[in-house]
């Protein structure tokens, strides 16, 4: 599955929609949409089934730059929730500075990993409180995550040690994960800033995950759409459990974390 083409279709769709609908009716609906690059670091584990844990910092990633956008269609239908979708693409590549075991494989220092976590978020949620400085949001959200690990050098597999080769391993997993989901949001008075906090929270069995932002935003008075920047903090932990999702051959404890800064528009 193309999480890209996934990300990329249901934005196109919710901004075509906003637009239909306001051509049409110009009803109470209000299109909002940013994007930006993550700054952002990672530290935890990952483990391959019974192998033992990998430890992310012997695999020496640096900070990374990442992409990310965003949409949120807000309509007045009574009883029908608002959409919000969010898109990121989250890459680390190195080369490791620790040996490492992965696919019963012990791979030695300095072999070449990549580690991808893509993420596609559809939120749906009402807007439970409202008034002109505040705003509550509340529901769910449903994370599509697309894990990949790659690694490729020399190492020694566990059935034969005593010999040395050259391995190049791939694990390409997927799975969706229910979140539930909450957003407050002050405009603080005779300006145009704004201050937003959102997170999301799942348990389940052995795993669980944390999804949180803060930002700050101000949009410009430009009509009819009004354009500005937002700037904030966002931090992601994800502990999942290879045994309460059928299918998956790994385990991962990481947190990722880091400032984000990008532009918004709102219609």
């Amino acid at each position: 599955m193309n999480c890209s083409k996934i990300a990329s279709t249901l934005l196109l769709f919710c901004l075509l929609l906003g637009f239909a609908v306001v051509s049409a009716a110009a009803a109470d609906l209000s299109i909002s949409a940013g994007g930006g690059v993550w700054r952002n670091e990672g530290d935890g584990e990952l483990r391959f089934k019974d192998n033992p844990s990998v430890d992310v910092d012997y695999l020496d990633y640096d900070d990374e730059n990442r992409g990310y956008v965003w949409a949120e269609l807000r309509h007045p239908v009574p009883f029908l929730p608002n959409l919000r979708l969010e898109y990121v693409d989250l890459k680390f590549s190195a080369h490791s500075d620790h040996a490492f075991a992965w696919e019963n494989i012990i791979f030695d220092t300095d072999t070449a990993t990549e580690t991808k976590l893509t993420q596609v978020d559809m939120v749906l949620f009402y807007n439970v409180a409202s008034v002109s400085w505040f705003d509550l949001d509340l529901g769910v959200d449903v994370k599509y995550i697309d894990f990949e690990f790659d690694a490729d050098g020399s190492g020694k597999s566990f059935d034969d040690p005593s010999k040395t080769a050259e391995y190049s391993v791939h694990e390409d997993e997927d799975l969706f994960v229910p979140f539930v989901y909450g957003k407050v949001r002050f405009n603080i008075p005779e300006s145009n800033f704004g201050i937003e906090g959102n997170a999301r929270y799942i348990t389940y069995k052995d795993s669980d995950a944390l999804d949180t932002s803060i930002k700050i935003d101000y949009l410009f008075d430009v009509k009819p759409v009004k354009f500005g920047i937002e700037l904030g903090y966002r931090y992601e932990s994800i502990d999942i459990d290879e045994d309460d999702f059928s299918g998956l051959t790994f385990d991962i404890d990481i947190d990722i974390k880091g400032f984000f800064a990008g532009v918004v528009c709102k219609f």
